[in-house]
């Protein structure tokens, strides 16, 4: 590849870049070993219109029949993480969009609502499946409110899929490539000039 084909880069989700050692080892000479907060930095910055565009397309509501689950609790958690993994030539820097486990609600009566359990669902959808009653239910001696058909199975009707992660990284995944390089060419000209 002649310059980085950033449509087949983005349909597998991963990017490679041949030489990156080189250059993160001279980004951590000029830095004086403080380039993992600058790389970090830099990250965040370049996937901020991924985390917009994502909040812009997450549905609002899980589904039409069930008014009361209209929070936009999914939409709200959509979050921005950059982290560094690993130590030496194992390093690692990576950038995550989507929804964060600490968002949460409790309904009234008791339930709590975590979007990170669900969102892949909503991205995915969910075929029609069985559903078998819990290890404890299908014990006979398990003491408990008496209700009829209690320990039978049941078929889910499934769930349509709402694809709101893909269609906002192929809408705005060459953004982040050209912010991630604007953000470095800012810190290493900021780095360059010594005080």
């Amino acid at each position: 590849m002649s310059k980085i084909d950033k449509s087949l880069l983005i349909k597998k989700g991963k990017v490679s870049i041949e030489g990156l050692d080189a250059l993160l080892q001279t980004f951590k000479d000029l830095t004086g070993g403080k380039s993992d907060g600058k790389l970090v930095s830099a990250m965040r910055y370049a996937l901020q219109p991924l985390q917009k565009q994502v909040r812009a397309n997450a549905p609002k509501q899980r589904s039409n029949k069930n008014k009361s689950g209209r929070t936009g609790l999914l939409r709200k958690s959509i979050a921005v993480k950059a982290k560094k993994f690993g130590r030496g030539s194992k390093k690692k820097i990576l950038g995550l969009v989507g929804p964060k486990f600490g968002t949460s609600i409790t309904l009234k009566n008791g339930l709590k609502i975590e979007p990170f359990r669900y969102a892949h669902l909503v991205e995915r959808g969910a075929a029609p499946h069985t559903v078998s009653p819990r290890r404890k239910e299908k014990q006979k001696r398990f003491v408990g409110p008496i209700m009829p058909g209690r320990f039978k199975s049941w078929q889910h009707p499934g769930a349509t899929k709402e694809p709101f992660m893909k269609p906002a990284l192929e809408a705005v995944g060459s953004q982040i490539f050209n912010r991630f390089a604007e953000k470095m060419k800012e810190i290493i000209s900021k780095v360059g000039v010594r005080k």
